[in-house]
């Protein structure tokens, strides 16, 4: 039977179904329906079908071939049996990931009374701006709940509008707002273009500009459906408005693997098309496993937080926040990236916004300027860095501006004089690699790479390959490890699962870690130092320069197991880069397997409550 002979047979056993349901039983009431997204081969045979099975389209997703409809569970089932359908995915909800800073931090030291951006000096952004750089010219797409309509926030230090287009996927208004604040807030961080009383900018990119695109309601909280025509409307208006960056402070429940979830396909979709994303690890941290969706994306830059205790030019006082998340992944990849400062975090904000309201943030008696905290936040400061960066370096592919920032950052380490034998504060798997440095990622010379290596973007999206990381768990050490890394209880490659002090010391760093002072934070006048020497690595940026393994052996190809999903990943038996899979469960792939058969996750059995499920 040809194909076309099969769809027509198939529309009308569906009918029949349809017809069935709808004049056997006119006086039932009528069946419950929920919201899917669904994908197929292409947009027009999804339409065609869902609308045959029933179904009520509410969006297209054409960055996903896909839709948001409404579903009853027969339909469902009927979807999921046709060739064309590749993925049928409850449209679950996202929210806003911040913190009030009472609840979440102990840190001492006097709260700021004046707008402060202590957070810019804790990274060096005062430093590169002494050098001209501010962003101009960079184009940021902030995807959140919106945007207040402060002057330090549509104008430049110029006083020039840089808000370049506004778009409103919750209430389809004209006109900016933000009944949340928390997208307020997080442009606040990347942008205000007022100075504080120490003449430094209360945004990490006073001169960058602004799109923004709301897909968040009042409480700060969307669905896949609307954050994923966000980050399509976005990718189809790149070119217009010169979009390099895209924000992503949202979070939500990981339940599927990265190449299986349609909002980690839009997303990855984003960064195929050249625009950098950058997301939040989560804010439920400290345990392992705990980074949300979209921050489980190997391709875009993840950032965990950590505070300077109000002390930003003093660094032997910082920590990582608990509540900031930790990898690996559950597909076995390290993350976050990097960590940057998310503890008391001064933003803009309305006055009489939610969170404001709920009391949910530290009002600065007498301003516009709350105090909160959250990776979000830490989010933010990266992308105002990156901002940064593409103005001096314009040509960057997201690859590269990944690279730039991990390869200059700093791993938190207890203080020592040699840091080859010092202690690491913190695993991989909560820092990544290390503090975001300002000045070196967008000053430095000579840097050439690029980040995702050996990964192919375009088959990961068309599904002919898929990848997973080298992230692994002894059941027997109860420690989570790095494959093809040598366990020198170090530290950073290895991590019992606990909070503070990690197990054991740096080891000895492959490239040597360039010149330890014995202080820290304060730039001390020349361009990439620290403190005495720190800045640029010498001797080839420290652990990376030896082929660390961890990023400059690239990633494997996804064998058909999964990973960290349903038993913890053995331990290696070899020194190699490969999982040894003999004795691993392997549960059925997420799509179609090599019968034609569609399988998908267990749903119910993911912690989906009926707060995170869209219903009609």
């Amino acid at each position: 039977m040809s194909a076309t002979l099969k769809n027509y047979f198939f529309k009308l056993v569906l009918l029949a179904v349809v017809f069935t349901l709808t004049f056997s039983a006119v006086s039932a009431p009528a069946l419950p329906r929920r919201s899917y997204i669904i994908q197929g081969s292409d947009l027009s045979t999804v339409v065609d079908l869902v609308q045959t099975s029933g179904g009520t389209v509410t969006s297209e997703l054409s960055i996903i071939n896909g839709v948001a409809a409404y579903l009853t569970d027969s339909a469902v089932t009927a979807l999921q049996a046709h060739p064309a359908i590749h993925y049928v995915t409850p449209n679950v909800q996202v929210e806003a990931s911040s913190l009030a800073v009472s609840e979440t931090t102990s840190m001492t030291g006097a709260k700021p009374t004046l707008p402060s951006g202590e957070f810019t000096e804790a990274v060096g952004a005062d430093y590169v701006w002494e050098q001209g750089v501010t962003g101009k010219g960079v184009t940021i797409a902030l995807v959140d709940s919106g945007m207040a309509a402060f002057n330090p926030l549509r104008r430049n230090t110029s006083r020039q509008n840089r808000l370049l287009a506004w778009k409103d996927f919750v209430q389809n208004r004209p006109s900016p707002m933000d009944p949340n604040g928390h997208g307020t807030h997080i442009a606040s961080i990347m942008v205000n273009s007022v100075r504080d009383a120490n003449r430094s900018y209360n945004g990490m990119a006073p001169d960058a500009n602004l799109v923004v695109v709301r897909v968040l309601n009042k409480e700060g909280r969307g669905s896949y459906e609307t954050v994923i025509k966000g980050i399509q409307w976005v990718v189809d208006h790149k070119d217009m408005y010169d979009i390099k960056i895209m924000n992503l402070s949202i979070t939500g429940e990981v339940v599927a693997p990265y190449w299986a979830d349609p909002l980690n396909q839009a997303v990855t979709r984003a960064w195929a098309e050249g625009i950098t994303v950058i997301t939040c690890a989560g804010n439920s941290g400290p345990d392992p496993l705990t980074v949300s969706i979209p921050g489980n994306n190997p391709y875009v830059i993840t950032v965990g937080a950590f505070t300077d205790a109000y002390t930003p030019r003093n660094w032997t006082d910082d920590y990582l926040v608990e509540f900031s998340a930790a990898g690996p992944t559950m597909d076995a990849f390290i993350k976050p990236d990097v960590i940057a400062p998310g503890a008391h975090m001064v933003g803009m904000m309305s006055n009489a916004s939610y969170i404001s309201q709920q009391h949910d943030a530290n009002w600065l008696r007498g301003t516009q300027y709350y105090e909160m905290a959250g990776t979000s936040q830490a989010a933010a400061v990266v992308a105002g860095i990156i901002a940064l960066m593409y103005e001096e370096n314009p040509d960057l592919t997201p690859d590269q501006v990944k690279y730039r920032l991990m390869i200059t950052s700093m791993p938190m380490i207890e203080g020592g004089v040699d840091p080859q034998y010092a202690r690491a504060n913190y695993s991989v798997f909560q820092q990544g690699a290390g503090r975001v440095n300002a000045p070196d990622a967008v000053l430095a010379a000579d840097i050439e790479g690029s980040a995702n290596f050996g990964m192919d973007i375009w088959k990961d999206l068309s599904g002919e390959e898929h990848y997973q990381g080298y992230a692994y768990y002894d059941e027997d050490s109860g420690i989570y490890g790095v494959q093809g890394v040598e366990n020198t209880d170090d530290g950073y490659t290895v991590w019992d699962g606990g909070f503070g002090i990690w197990s054991g010391g740096f080891g000895i760093w492959s490239g040597g870690f360039g010149i330890w002072s014995g202080g820290f934070g304060i730039w001390s006048g020349g361009f990439g130092i620290w403190s005495g020497g720190f800045g640029i690595w010498s001797g080839g940026f420290g652990i990376w320069s030896g082929g660390y393994g961890i990023w400059s052996g690239g990633y494997g190809i996804w064998s058909g197991n999964y990973g960290l999903w349903n038993e913890p990943m053995q331990s290696p038996t070899t020194s190699s880069n490969e999982f040894d899979q003999s004795n691993a469960k392997t549960p059925p792939a997420y799509g179609r397997d090599q019968s034609g058969n569609l399988n998908l996750p267990d749903f119910s059995q993911m912690r989906l409550g009926v707060d995170h499920w869209v219903e009609e």
